[in-house]
């Protein structure tokens, strides 16, 4: 029976920084995982799905490459190089991340994990179906979330596909349904229509990207319907209705397999329910990412495997939805922080808005990337609320409002601070400025 201070549950993003924070707290650390550390979004979901969107946007770029004074030969794609390329950059990471873990000192465990109780976890190995027993003072869970399939449907890998599966399809699908139009549909939305794909998007609710600015959401339809999407809102996905390949990404449940003994508290959802310190109801465990949260993004398991990891070792940190970011990488890139116009006017008697285009800037105009806007949220004394983005450089510029909304500043200390001509962040100062009558280069 081997003992640790810590062990970690799941070798993804929560739980290899809560690994890595432990160990180097000074606690010896058991890190389980039975497949590839870095998780769904290393192997399966953020960057394998990059790799392929890079490949995507520079074959866009190509096309247009007559606009630019450039002659050259129609271009083509060979998707089966793309998905080689995207396997090697995954790869890559993961022998970098395989050698971080190891330069920490942590104990990787190959296998599958049963918790007991709290303290003792029974692995099955992956090399040779031995079980281990191992023990601790403090458990932190990261066993992640698995994609969501229809009733009456399977996935098959050959009709109907998960955001998984479809990664490594290498042949171009003539048409395809999304069901779901949520962030990973209109990623996939975005790749396969650049590729000549027929892409039908079905969302159940009445409006895709769910909790997206609504003008933001109204912009990428209109880009979307243009590039040939079809985008049906309202509407259930009846699979015998339709004989065409269909990729089904209706959201993630938590992998709770092995963690029964626990007994742990659940919420809506069947999310494992935490504190702020990230706290079960078991004692002395833990659990982040997609096993709890709310938000089911990687930065936020980053952030949530980092405190579990300083409290179960004597920290005393609260986790905060509050201020959290997101990226969506069609094209143009959306992203955003903080309350929506809508949200805003629900809670605030009176706000102020304002917008800045990308089109009326210059360095949009000389890179022909000239969709889009900035939209920045006050209440009614300046306060920052929100930042919205849809344009070029949308997931890079979030970043300046991320820091300016969690300095609590106010919309006038964004629009004192000038930015480099010519350059992207020029519309976050314009979008400032015009959130107070005074902007400089849009008529207000």
């Amino acid at each position: 029976m081997d003992k640790f201070d810590v062990i970690v549950i799941g070798g993804g993003p929560g739980g290899y920084v809560a690994a890595i924070r432990a160990a180097q707290l000074g606690a010896k650390v058991a890190l389980i995982e039975k497949d590839q550390v870095g998780g769904t979004c290393l192997n399966r979901g953020c960057i394998p799905t990059k790799a392929i969107i890079a490949a995507i946007n520079l074959f866009d770029q190509i096309k247009k490459a007559d606009q630019f004074g450039i002659t050259c030969s129609t271009p083509a794609i060979d998707f089966s190089k793309v998905i080689d390329r995207k396997n090697q950059v995954v790869s890559k990471i993961i022998k970098g991340l395989r050698q971080l873990i190891a330069n920490n000192k942590i104990n990787v465990i190959s296998g599958t994990a049963k918790a007991l109780e709290p303290g003792k976890v029974e692995i099955i190995k992956t090399d040779d179906s031995n079980k281990l027993l191992v023990v601790s003072h403090k458990l932190i869970l990261a066993t992640g979330s698995s994609p969501i399939c229809l009733p009456g449907l399977t996935f098959d890998n050959k009709k109907f596909f998960t955001s998984d599966d479809i990664l490594n399809l290498r042949t171009v699908p003539e048409k395809l349904n999304i069901v779901g139009g949520g962030v990973i549909g209109l990623h996939f939305a975005r790749i396969f229509s650049s590729l000549g794909t027929a892409v039908t998007i079905y969302e159940a609710l009445p409006e895709i990207l769910a909790g997206v600015d609504e003008e933001i959401i109204a912009l990428i339809k209109r880009i979307l319907k243009r590039r040939g999407v079809n985008i049906l809102t309202g509407t259930k996905f009846d699979h015998e209705q339709t004989g065409n390949q269909t990729l089904v990404c209706v959201g993630r449940t938590p992998n709770l397999s092995g963690l029964e003994s626990l007994k742990l508290k659940m919420e809506e959802g069947r999310r494992v329910f935490v504190n702020e310190k990230m706290e079960t109801n078991a004692p002395h465990v833990y659990a982040v990412g997609d096993l709890c949260s709310r938000q089911q993004l990687a930065h936020v398991a980053y952030e949530q495997g980092a405190m579990a990891a300083a409290n179960a070792l004597g920290g005393n940190q609260s986790f905060s939805y509050d201020l959290i970011p997101y990226g969506v990488y069609t094209q143009p890139e959306i992203a955003g922080v903080g309350l929506t116009e809508t949200k805003a006017k629900e809670k605030f008697a009176s706000i102020k808005i304002g917008k800045f285009p990308f089109g009326a800037l210059g360095i949009s105009q000389a890179m022909e990337e000239i969709e889009g806007f900035v939209k920045v949220v006050a209440d009614q004394n300046g306060q920052l609320l929100g930042v919205h983005i849809i344009g070029p450089e949308a997931t890079s510029l979030i970043g300046c409002a991320v820091i300016a909304l969690k300095q609590k500043m106010k919309v006038a200390d964004l629009a004192n601070i000038f930015q480099a001509h010519p350059s992207y962040p020029e519309v976050l100062q314009e979008a400032a400025l015009a959130a107070l009558k005074m902007g400089l280069h849009t008529i207000n």
